[in-house]
């Protein structure tokens, strides 16, 4: 009788405590965990512009699973256990390689130094971010070819988007730098880049490399020497005129002997250069791999199309079946879900096919 008595207080306390565990429980189980770039058209565009900001960074730490694009595995070499990276480097085995980059560079200014070395490494350890970068690059890296080519520009200044933004387009600096190539608003009217309610051309790829190039060739006839280029891209061509006026001399023209003259992210950013140049033509012999990509198509895969009548992102994502992460990722200068006409949208050719099959969007207006 006893026992039967302990068996249902111990059914009644099991009951109870399965209530309260459901109970609490029930909250966290009934949230969503969605990614909505607008929240509210109606809102204010400056508002829209940091929270876009904000669910890009998001959608860029994905995992693995929740991702669009296509999954890449790698293989071991001679059962090399490829999970192991290698984050040092000796000084004879750095300096060969960057001597073999530096032979087939055509800016030359891909050289050994202790700074160069521990910035080298600094990459090196942070392996997760190396990855990213390299599967960003497969999209983005074409498109800046192209325009480096166009514009008689050496292909290693593909890498100064990395330093500059790590290949993300609706990056802010504290200063209000904007865009993969960092371009603050004074200077992104110079060369073209309007700036709205609906769209901050700084965040469009396309347009910022056009910028960009035509800025570096500007700075390059007006200064001659690569590295203060890169540094006057950095510091501002101001800054890099004031140092050469007080501190060169002769003996004493080149970046490396005016280094201590320089604001202090300026000294690293050249290292930072020459560092993710290495990373970049080197990673897989330290063992750093892509394993999955951002993006399921190549930038020659898609094309732009004239939007004849005010659309809806999100309509459009789901009538054409798409989503909505890869037309924001291919779209990322616009501030706002609504589109007026007269834009243009970046979408994917087999879905500019589709399109023209169903004649829905292009003829009739979106509901």
């Amino acid at each position: 009788m006893e026992t039967k008595k302990i068996r249902n207080i111990m059914f009644f306390v099991f009951i109870l405590k399965s209530l309260f565990i459901q109970t609490i429980s029930e909250p966290f189980l009934k949230q969503k965990n969605t990614i909505n770039f607008h929240k509210n058209t109606n809102n204010n565009p400056k508002l829209d512009f940091i929270y876009t900001e904000k669910l890009w960074n998001k959608m860029s730490g994905w995992k693995k699973k929740t991702l669009s694009g296509k999954k890449i595995s790698h293989k071991k070499k001679n059962n090399v256990n490829t999970n192991t990276v290698i984050i040092n480097i000796n000084m004879e085995e750095l300096k060969r390689r960057l001597n073999f980059l530096n032979q087939r560079s055509q800016i030359k200014i891909l050289k050994y130094n202790s700074i160069v070395h521990a910035s080298v490494e600094s990459y090196l350890r942070m392996s997760k971010y190396i990855e990213k970068i390299i599967s960003l690059s497969d999209f983005y890296f074409p498109m800046f070819e192209e325009k480096l080519e166009k514009h008689h520009l050496p292909k290693e200044l593909k890498y100064l988007a990395i330093v500059e933004s790590s290949l993300n387009p609706v990056v802010t600096s504290k200063a209000g730098a904007k865009g993969i190539w960092q371009f603050m608003p004074e200077t992104g009217k110079i060369y073209n880049l309007d700036i709205n309610h609906i769209y901050d051309e700084r965040n469009d790829p396309i347009k910022s490399t056009e910028a960009a190039c035509r800025y570096l060739k500007f700075l390059y006839k007006k200064i001659g020497n690569w590295e203060l280029v890169l540094a006057a891209y950095n510091a501002g061509p101001k800054t890099v005129d004031k140092i050469l006026q007080r501190y060169s001399s002769k003996n004493r023209n080149k970046f490396w002997e005016l280094w201590e003259f320089f604001p202090k992210e300026t000294q690293n950013y050249i290292p930072k250069f020459i560092a993710i140049n290495y990373v970049m033509n080197y990673y897989k012999e330290h063992n750093i791999y892509k394993h999955y990509s951002y993006f399921k198509y190549k930038y020659k895969e898609t094309m732009l199309i004239p939007i004849k009548h005010k659309i809806s992102l999100k309509f459009y994502a789901c009538n054409l079946n798409i989503f909505y992460r890869d037309l924001i990722f291919l779209n990322p200068k616009y501030l706002v879900d609504l589109i007026p006409s007269g834009n243009k949208l970046r979408l994917p050719i087999n879905k500019i096919l589709f399109l023209n099959n169903k004649k829905r969007f292009l003829l009739k207006k979106n509901p």
